[in-house]
């Protein structure tokens, strides 16, 4: 064993003569364990949020979408739809057009997104089981059909049950500006609600799904579409598949699968992880300051020692070296008892629900995840930190001189 480690596990681990520096010790293990023990916290719950929302999220997302690079329109090739449905990961094909408009129901306006589906659109993502209200099963006979965003339901308060009164949608006519609910600069044609359905808050809030060929009929892009989406068998390979996309498509397009499609909203998640990693880690670095107190002391308590190294020739550096390993070893055993309250508290909120959430949600608690990564980045963060508190106390063995005094 390294002589500066030797000595530094028998500090550690020696009974102290003074009961200060005993209980300094102490209390910077366990200051260290509940901030350690903080950010594994943090970064589960942040992590169970993320894997929650994203969930749900891409549950009624496509498995792959390919669009156009900056939102435009694109013509539907039928060579190269040929030879996506050629593909053998491929289980599904469904084109779409998204078209800005204002909708109308009775007196209530409101700017918006109708999208025009084709009929696998459905099975693509998984339409049917997003539905809150109606069905979709008269869609084959009526091509003027609607169904209807949760949240664009509300703001124009739109009634299944009213048979007589259909949605008014409003397409902005070539060369117009949509820069005021005007009807002289839109284009109209009726469709009938037939169901609501709920997706996430910005397609439900937004959106009006209606027949892709109803829309491409109307506006006069018979043509043109600004979206295909893909679903794909079960063992696909993703990544695989997405350079075979690439190359069919053209360096023009994106070709997102379901992670990308929560692009941002996932760098959000992020972002607000990170923040709240940096708060707690600036919370340990105050803690880190009893490590440079218990040093101090070790160091004051130790000066016969120092100057007996001294004497027999150890060099500053190595007896430097004896003290960061206390330092380090303070906060090893910090870690170790922190990693272990963080596992505790991890297996009581998964299977006792500890911390409930308010009763709008749509879960009874915080959810948590443990990720190995997050140990291994807090590990870092800790030991750097006790490290730095490490140095300052470590420098005191300077002034000790390598000679004996005769009482």
């Amino acid at each position: 064993m390294n002589l500066s480690a030797y000595f530094a596990k028998k500090y550690l681990v020696s009974k102290s003569s003074s009961q200060a520096i005993h209980w300094i010790t102490g209390i910077s293990i366990l200051g260290i364990s509940i901030g350690t023990a903080a950010l594994i916290i943090v970064l589960s719950v942040f992590n169970g949020f993320e894997f929650l929302l994203s969930s749900l999220f891409s549950k009624h997302n496509p498995d792959i979408k390919i669009v156009r690079e900056g939102g435009q329109l694109f013509l539907d090739d039928d060579q190269m739809m040929s030879r996506i449905k050629q593909l053998k990961d491929i289980k599904l094909v469904s084109k779409s057009l998204d078209q800005i408009c204002m909708f109308q129901y009775n007196e209530s306006q409101d700017f918006g997104t109708i999208k025009g589906i084709d009929s696998n659109f459905r099975q693509v993502i998984l339409l049917d089981s997003a539905l809150v209200d109606g069905s979709l099963a008269l869609l084959n006979e009526n091509p003027y059909f609607a169904i209807v965003g949760v949240g664009v339901k509300n703001k124009l308060g739109i009634s299944l049950e009213n048979i007589l009164e259909d949605i008014s949608v409003y397409v902005p006519k070539l060369g117009e500006a949509i820069d005021e609910l005007s009807k002289s600069k839109f284009k109209e044609y009726q469709i009938r609600p037939e169901a609501i359905f709920s997706l996430n808050q910005e397609s439900d809030g937004e959106y009006i799904y209606t027949d892709l060929g109803v829309l491409q009929s109307f506006i006069g892009e018979q043509k043109w579409i600004s979206s295909i989406e893909l679903k794909l068998i079960e063992q696909a390979d993703i990544k695989l598949l997405k350079k075979e996309l690439e190359v069919i498509c053209g360096k023009d397009f994106l070709i997102k699968d379901r992670y990308m499609q929560d692009e941002s909203f996932l760098r959000i998640m992020n972002l607000e992880k990170w923040l709240f990693f940096l708060l707690f880690s600036l919370t340990l670095i105050l803690v880190s300051f009893t490590v440079v107190g218990s040093l101090w002391m070790i160091v004051l308590e130790k000066r016969i020692d120092i100057s007996i190294l001294k004497s027999l020739g150890m060099l500053n550096r190595d007896i430097r070296r004896i003290f960061i390993f206390v330092g380090l070893g303070i906060g090893i055993l910090g870690l170790i008892l922190g990693f272990g309250m963080a596992i505790g508290f991890y297996f009581l909120q998964d299977r006792y629900a500890l911390i409930g959430v308010p009763d709008e949600f749509i879960i009874d608690s915080y959810p948590i995840s443990l990720k190995f990564m997050d140990f291994i980045i807090v590990s870092v963060t800790v030991l750097s930190i006790v490290f730095l508190a490490s140095l300052l106390p470590a420098q005191k063995i300077k002034e000790v001189k390598s000679i004996f005094r005769e009482e």
